[in-house]
């Protein structure tokens, strides 16, 4: 009997399947209380390694060792680091996405953790714009309902994004922020030609003087602030 090899993905990136004696099976790494070991049946020489849960031969496409009954392989891809999948269905690393319309769907950016515990990303189909993020219980993309048009929703950076008539801060709408003079600065700021915001929250400075200074602070012509925050 020979030695189990990890697979990886196209990137080098280990995933939780295992190959031996030509014999694959779902088994990522768990703490000694979880015994996970699903066997897969796939086909080697047309076998691909999506990420770490999805893997896909020329007949089936296997989700964390389970078989993915009446999905095929055509097309099922990986979109960026959090959507996966085809034309019939989208995932999250978490589970169905729940996209209403998954044949006209897209991501909008490279889906990263930007520095963070957690993934996020924003993703649009044919009727909705959605925002997925890892930080909370819910395992879908959620729609963002204020979009009406997503076909003019864009990421402007990991923290903002925009339609024709909201500013959006992850999956909130940005109050007071205009879309059509909004600018996206550093370290979490942002202003438009009334107000300057950080994070998802409007800030008390003033917008023709404000300046973003390093390691969170900032300023305008009366006030330093920090991450925010009034300092003085």
């Amino acid at each position: 009997m020979g030695y189990a090899r990890i697979l990886k993905d196209k990137n080098g990136r280990p995933s939780g399947y295992r190959e031996c004696d030509g014999e694959v099976a779902f088994m990522p790494q768990q703490q000694s209380y979880e015994n996970i070991f699903r066997r897969v049946k796939i086909d080697l020489d047309t076998m691909e390694i999506l990420n770490h849960d999805f893997i896909k031969d020329k007949e089936r496409v296997y989700r964390k060792g389970l078989l993915l009954r009446g999905i095929t392989p055509e097309g099922f891809h990986v979109y960026n680091g959090v959507y996966i999948g085809n034309h019939q269905v989208i995932y999250t690393p978490y589970g169905d996405a729940k996209i209403a319309h998954p044949a006209s769907f897209e991501a909008l950016d490279d889906g990263l953790r930007y520095d963070r515990p957690f993934p996020y990303s924003y993703g649009r189909d044919e009727e909705f714009a959605y925002f997925f993020t890892g930080s909370t219980d819910t395992k879908h993309a959620v729609r963002l309902k204020a979009c009406h048009n997503p076909k003019t929703f864009s990421v402007l950076s990991e923290q903002f994004a925009k339609d024709d008539k909201h500013i959006y801060s992850q999956d909130q709408i940005l109050k007071k922020a205009n879309p059509d003079t909004f600018e996206v600065l550093k370290n979490y700021y942002a202003r438009d030609d009334k107000h300057v915001f950080f994070v998802n929250r409007m800030i008390e400075a003033d917008v023709k003087t404000f300046i973003v200074l390093e390691d969170g602070y900032a300023k305008d012509h009366l006030h330093l602030f920090c991450r925010g925050n009034l300092e003085f």
